[in-house]
């Protein structure tokens, strides 16, 4: 049985810090877990040691995200079902008045991606979750009081602003439980719950749609999943820890090894102190701008599916019950797709642009079936609404890759709000190509998945290229000045305690 052994000299960080040309790094908040110690810290694990910390790890993290993401799956998208069960109807929703509403719950996303992210900073990340998905479930709840289009408009701003915590929270979990490697499967499993959630939620509504009782459909929707989302709420405010440093599950030697595990992505896990010069380097970094442009783009086909799915699959012939059960393969679709990718991508190391470069040659095709068959195809039709659901990969394989390739705890969350802040304007233009005037074949909404999976294709390709040269350039470089890419795993920690950016890491290397 092999075993690893990480020397980690705390003693000389402060030498490593002068040796940085960057002022006031900090030391990363993961020097807590040695204190009492000094001098050189000799941590020794064998494989099967750090196989079961990150088998404990799996157990509660991943569960507990990926629970979460089913509940913010199914209290954003049951929306849809809402359509279809009287909402627009008893809130006399005229024009584009239900396509503002699924609209405008991303203008309280996009409001509040920035100061989320300064309190997860600054805060300890399992409480703010659990207030977060507390409030949210809360929105969710009072959603069904709702009497015309102003009182949904302001409780679906606010689910989006409470909900605005979830993504970028779990993308940093991720990076901080999880080895590079990992980091793919990882993400896909907890954003598998939005498929789940779909399914599960699809389940209750096919079952709510056989109920005619005092209160509309759509209301015992909401009465009935708001609730549930808060009590979650307040099980993760109690039992989410907030960094491997603190984690319950583990003992104090295995929060170790979880730390050493991390710390050997070469990006830090944690650090309270915001860094201006890092906020400046993330806006200069042409891998977040390139990211930026594909989730953008990717909210096109996938905030329309959202918000339209069951209008889209009513207008191919189906009942508004019906729509609940023909909806469920779109699920397996999705969640199928996803963890193929992170599967292969984890087992081969590499390839994500090439998984996210696939699934969009499928939403291509599938926009352009749908686009050019005639009516009367209702199969065919259904099935290229199936194929659009494979342009979800992109948008989770661009969350691994903030985990993977952003070192530097504020640029980290810099890169974080920048591609919140392109998915939120994704999901806000997205509804308006969805004209009422066209429902339910939505033509318009079909051109527009055509050009946007085309242009994705084209992004992510180049973001493939310039990962691979970028690599290159770096191994080119440690060879010239004879240093070995595999860096000692003294030089390794050390170094990472200092909280540095990708840039300022000649070792790093990025995931493509």
């Amino acid at each position: 049985m092999s075993s690893k052994t990480v020397d980690i000299s705390v003693s000389s960080c402060s030498q490593m810090e002068v040796d940085h040309p960057k002022q006031n790094h900090g030391y990363d908040d993961a020097i807590n877990i040695f204190n009492g110690e000094s001098g050189d810290i000799d941590v020794e694990f064998t494989d099967k040691e750090a196989s079961v910390v990150r088998w404990k790890i799996d157990l509660i993290i991943v569960p507990m995200m990926t629970v979460s993401y089913i509940l913010s799956f199914i209290d954003k998208g049951i929306l849809s079902t809402a359509a279809v069960y009287g909402l627009r109807t008893d809130l006399d929703l005229k024009g584009q008045q239900y396509s503002w509403t699924s609209s405008i719950f991303y203008f309280g996303f996009l409001v509040w991606q920035y100061p989320n992210s300064i309190f997860m900073q600054k805060l300890p990340i399992g409480k703010w979750i659990g207030s977060m998905i507390f409030m949210w479930g809360l929105c969710v709840a009072t959603t069904a009081a709702s009497t015309n289009f102003a009182t949904l408009a302001v409780n679906r701003f606010f689910l989006g602003l409470f909900e605005a915590s979830n993504n970028p929270a779990f993308t940093l979990l991720v990076s901080q439980y999880f080895t590079k490697n990992e980091h793919a499967l990882r993400s896909c499993i907890w954003w598998a719950g939005a498929p789940i959630g779909a399914f599960i939620g699809d389940g209750v509504s096919n079952g709510i749609g056989h109920v005619h009782g005092k209160l509309s459909q759509w209301q015992y929707l909401y009465l009935i999943f708001g609730p549930i989302t808060m009590l979650w709420g307040i099980i993760v405010f109690f039992t989410m820890p907030s960094s491997p440093m603190s984690a319950w599950f583990l003992t104090p030697r295995e929060r170790k090894i979880a730390v050493v595990r991390v710390l050997q992505n070469h990006a830090g896990l944690h650090n309270r102190q915001y860094k201006i010069y890092q906020v400046k380097e993330a806006l200069r970094d042409p891998q977040a701008w390139m990211m930026f442009s594909i989730v953008f783009l990717q909210c096109i086909p996938g905030g329309g599916l959202n918000a339209f799915n069951k209008i889209i699959l009513t207008g191919l012939g189906f009942s508004s019950v019906e729509s609940t059960v023909v909806a469920m393969p779109e699920h397996a679709v999705q969640l199928v797709s996803v963890l193929l990718a992170g599967i292969v991508c984890s087992w081969v190391g590499k390839g994500r642009c090439i998984a996210m470069i696939l699934s969009n040659v499928c939403v291509l095709v599938g926009s352009v079936l749908l686009y050019t068959l005639p009516t009367d195809r209702k199969m065919s039709r259904l099935g290229a609404v199936y194929s659009l659901l494979t342009c979800t990969v992109s948008y989770i394989m661009c969350m691994s890759m903030i985990s993977s390739n952003i070192a530097g705890f504020t640029k980290k969350m810099t890169v974080s709000v920048m591609i919140f802040v392109g998915y939120c304007v994704g999901q806000i233009i997205t509804p308006q190509f969805f004209l009422s005037t066209e429902a339910p074949t939505y033509p318009t909404g079909f051109r527009a998945y055509f050009v946007t999976s085309s242009m994705m294709i084209a992004v992510e390709a180049a973001l493939m290229f310039y990962l691979l040269n970028e690599n290159k350039r770096r191994d080119k470089h440690a060879l010239e000045l004879g240093v070995s890419q595999n860096t000692s795993d003294h030089r390794i920690v050390e170094t990472d305690l200092l909280d540095l950016t990708d840039w300022e890491r000649p070792e790093f290397r990025y995931a493509w």
